[in-house]
């Protein structure tokens, strides 16, 4: 039996017509993808900034004992929210870890010459956790506690960059431990590169322990809350079994 276009002369003629047009087609089509243009530079640039999270400036609230006023940077999605998001400041809680807001900076504000400065030098990083010192000891034998200390130090968890490339800044990342005066002065990292805090010890509202793991080796360190300044870290030798 012959095939249907050998006995059928008008339908060879129409795919031998039709066949070369469609080779063209398509050839002229790859063309111009590979003439497409590559995004330059700037036009990246200004991609990422329109994916960039917008942020704004939380209320101040009044650090109790001082002139210092304090406020976060926050995303700019809680504007409209009620609950003021730094409230812990002078709760009693000391800490914001209990926090549901990212805070990238802080900003604090000196209502006795009317001063501000900004804690980090960008807006990029995550403080993940901040507590101030010294702070309130429960006394069991006191009928009547007394009222709460000053704070004179914050300590911070600060987390620089998404090292597990999760696309989120959070504890699962590496953490920097930092530490400054009230209103923010002489910002410094003590440690960095953390990987698990474990827990923290505050002996005295002098000396604080921080138990840590960085590099698959468990360190202590000790951290004077006075001068604000790291004393001695020490690696944790608990056995090769133990990570």
């Amino acid at each position: 039996m012959k095939n249907y276009l050998e006995t059928n002369t008008p339908m060879r003629k129409i795919g031998k017509v039709i066949f070369p047009i469609v080779m063209l087609a398509l050839f002229f089509s790859a063309c111009a993808a590979r003439s497409q243009p590559a995004p330059s530079e700037a036009q990246a640039e200004q991609q990422d900034e329109t994916t960039a999270i917008k942020k704004t400036l939380s209320p101040f609230n009044l650090i109790d004992g001082t002139d210092y006023l304090m406020a976060g940077i926050i995303p700019d999605e809680n504007r409209e929210g009620s609950f003021d998001p730094f409230q812990w400041i002078n709760s009693g809680g000391y800490s914001s870890r209990y926090s549901s807001y990212t805070t990238y900076n802080y900003v604090f504000f000196n209502t006795a010459d009317a001063t501000y400065l900004r804690l980090l030098p960008t807006n990029e990083y995550a403080i993940i956790e901040t507590a101030g010192f010294p702070q309130q000891i429960y006394d069991p034998t006191l009928a009547q506690q007394p009222p709460a200390p000053i704070i004179e130090t914050w300590l911070y968890k600060v987390v620089k960059a998404d090292s597990n490339a999760d696309k989120i800044l959070d504890g699962r990342d590496l953490v920097s431990i930092a530490i400054s005066d009230v209103g923010g002065n002489g910002y410094t990292e003590l440690i960095e590169n953390v990987d698990e805090i474990i827990s923290q010890y505050n002996k005295d509202n002098f000396n604080l322990f921080i138990f840590y793991k960085s590099g698959g080796k468990n360190f202590a360190a000790s951290i004077n809350l006075i001068t604000r300044k790291l004393i001695i870290t020490t690696e944790m030798d608990l056995g090769e079994d133990v990570q």
